[in-house]
């Protein structure tokens, strides 16, 4: 659960509860067609976890007020104001610089191992692994998308169309084995655009850490540029928490892209 003082004192200002379904399992049988809308965003945005051995991107963004208070550790605003990030997809290694008015943090993530740095000092606090580790994984689905979920995702079936900008949107659920930061599992659901074939939204469980047990944000993704190998990257980022509470977390943008060595744009 999140922290309980934190909890406490937001739960009297916040009365607003979300209308999005939940991220779990669907208690229905695996439909091919799910996981075919899937595959076929993926396609439609480049398959960039697939084909792409190198990308490094840069953000910068803001955090809320409240997610901060709620999870200072997660969060971690002191430190993640910018990045500089380069993901490996065939090595599955992710390495983060953050940086902020506290100085520079470093993260190293690979399969089943976890480095972290504060300005140059290790870090051996576990809370602090733990997030770090589930950050990274994090980070690499909003980056790669449908391509990312379309290889890791099981047990994937439709929930519906919803409408999000005006755009009617299938909605794809399903099961992350492991799940972020290499908890047990984790589920989703994925919008993607009717018209755009594009990835909207993407809703997911928080198992991880013990703070965050129980509950879901989404991330909606905007400023879709091509990039000129063709493939689609979107470039504005806005996260919500949803339950236990419905407020806004994090908003960040893209600043730079560069894929397998070129420039993006």
């Amino acid at each position: 659960m999140f922290r309980s003082a934190a909890l406490a004192v937001l739960a009297l200002v916040s009365v607003s509860c979300s209308s999005l379904p939940v991220p779990g399992p669907s208690g229905s049988a695996p439909q091919p067609g799910a996981a075919a809308l899937l595959r076929e965003s993926a396609a439609r945005q480049g398959d960039s976890w697939r084909t792409n051995r190198i990308v490094r991107v840069a953000y910068t963004g803001d955090w809320s007020r409240p997610a901060v208070q709620l999870q200072p550790v997660l969060t971690d605003a002191g430190f993640r104001k910018s990045s500089i990030e380069i993901y490996q997809p065939r090595k599955h290694r992710v390495s983060q610089t953050h940086r902020g008015p506290s100085g520079v943090k470093s993260v190293t993530s690979r399969v089943g191992a976890i480095s972290v740095a504060y300005n140059g000092n290790p870090s051996t606090d576990l809370e602090t692994l733990a997030s770090s580790a589930l950050v990274a994984d994090a980070y690499t689905a909003f980056l790669f998308g449908p391509s990312w979920l379309a290889a890791k995702a099981d047990q994937c079936t439709t929930l519906g169309v919803r409408s999000l900008d005006g755009e009617p949107c299938d909605l794809v659920a399903g099961r992350l084995l492991p799940g972020f930061g290499s908890h047990r599992e984790d589920h989703f659901i994925a919008w993607i655009g009717r018209e755009t074939k594009l990835l909207r939204r993407l809703q997911f469980s928080l198992n991880a850490l013990e703070t965050t047990r129980g509950a879901d944000v989404d991330v909606t993704f905007s400023g879709h540029r091509k990039a000129r190998d063709g493939s689609v990257w979107p470039t504005s980022f806005v996260e919500y928490i949803h339950r236990p509470l419905l407020l806004k977390a994090h908003e960040w943008r893209m600043t730079s892209l560069t894929i397998d060595g070129r420039k993006a744009w």
